[in-house]
């Protein structure tokens, strides 16, 4: 497993122990979680977002996004990124059985920030899918639209 130093080590890293799942478990991916846990914040979200965005593995989008989220949920990452630019990033792509990705952005950014947040981009034209993925992060988190 390579120290990584930037977010497609990270992100490719997520893939390997998704592929090695069958033979270890998760062994891999909590091995990961404790490289992870020297490294950069911003990398570490960066690698995760690539994931969660990713359109071109549906055959494992719903592993590779819950190892995404064990990683969220282990280190609790920091950012000062504008919430509504990475909600953008992630709604179309992100299964909604993942609830660790809204539980971050609520432990990130604190409860009113999210609010402001989604109805932020609630207020802006999305599909039918990016809205109600949109709803269902606002269920999870029990935050009523204002829209």
């Amino acid at each position: 497993m390579k120290f990584p130093d930037n977010p497609d080590i990270i992100q490719n890293e997520i893939y390997e122990a998704v592929a090695i799942t069958d033979k270890v478990g998760d062994l891999r991916i909590r091995q990961l979680i404790q490289i992870l846990s020297k490294v950069k914040h911003d990398l570490i979200i960066e690698g995760i977002l690539k994931v969660f965005e990713n359109e071109n593995r549906l055959d494992s989008i719903y592993i590779d996004q819950k190892y995404a989220g064990m990683i969220l949920k282990s280190i609790k990452p920091k950012t000062e990124e504008n919430m509504e630019f990475l909600l953008n990033r992630v709604l179309k792509n992100w299964n909604k059985s993942i609830e660790e990705l809204p539980f971050w952005f609520k432990d990130n950014y604190g409860i009113e920030k999210v609010k402001k947040a989604f109805s932020k981009v609630e207020s802006t034209p999305l599909s039918e899918i990016e809205l109600d993925k949109l709803k269902t992060m606002q269920w999870m988190l029990q935050i009523h639209s204002e829209a």
